[in-house]
């Protein structure tokens, strides 16, 4: 006599197999957004260390990210992993405001000083005011 397995016993195999890959599926989408995250907090750093070095050459902060900034201080625009959405650079008097919209965002809402939209609602910052 051949042993082997049900047709029961198949299908309750494969249905394991499926609903362990839909929760590993949802977790490695969760970790692609940290991610994501990660990226545009590191980009908002680089950029707020150029705009460092542009206003100790020039005794002052840019009016916008343009031309005289770039490619003197900065090689290339960084832009935001998604094409949605975009970094926000708002000179003030005396600094700056850079903000990002992250999707994973921080627990107790943040004031955000920005006066663009990001395309979403921008809801991390790194500021020298």
């Amino acid at each position: 006599m051949k042993k082997a397995f049900t047709l029961v016993e198949l299908l309750v195999t494969i249905s394991i197999i499926s609903v362990l890959m839909g929760l590993m599926l949802v977790a490695f989408n969760g970790t692609k957004s940290v991610a994501r995250d990660g990226r545009r907090k590191a980009d908002l750093t680089s950029i707020g260390s150029a705009l460092e070095l542009y206003r100790q050459d020039n005794g002052k902060y840019p009016t916008a990210l343009d031309g005289t900034f770039y490619p003197a201080y900065m090689t290339a625009p960084l832009s935001d992993p998604k094409v949605t959405q975009q970094y926000v650079y708002s000179p003030t008097l005396t600094g700056y405001y850079l903000c990002a919209a992250l999707e994973m965002a921080p627990a107790p809402p943040m004031t955000i000083n920005c006066t663009s939209s990001c395309g979403v609602a921008c809801n991390y910052q790194v500021a020298n005011p």
